[in-house]
């Protein structure tokens, strides 16, 4: 008598959990579903863009260093500007939102 409790035990406990991992795998499906609709807009030509100092053979030293900082403030701006694009990009994927396109 105790083990035909003890097996009815097990089986239903065994059919409750069949339903929990029903749900889960529809859930994970469903989300599946919804990643998959998700598509990233392209990267802006700018994010891509790389910037040259523009020294040439024969500049003086002084020169040189202020056309290599002058492109490294441009190149550093261009970098604010897109990591900014992406974390609005991020934040939308976050909130469910449509992401922004290329500024």
């Amino acid at each position: 008598m105790r083990s035909i409790l003890i097996v009815l035990s097990i089986a239903a406990f065994c059919s409750g959990c069949a339903g929990i991992d029903q749900r889960l795998e529809q859930a994970a499906e469903t989300q599946g579903q919804l990643e998959a609709t998700r598509t990233l807009p392209d990267l802006p030509a700018q994010c891509r863009r790389l910037i040259r100092s523009g020294v040439q053979t024969g500049d003086r030293l002084d020169t040189a260093l202020l056309k290599t900082d002058a492109a490294l403030a441009r190149q550093h701006e261009l970098t604010r500007l897109c990591a900014a694009w992406y974390d609005e990009l991020r934040e939308g994927f976050a909130n469910d939102e449509t992401p922004p396109g290329p500024s």
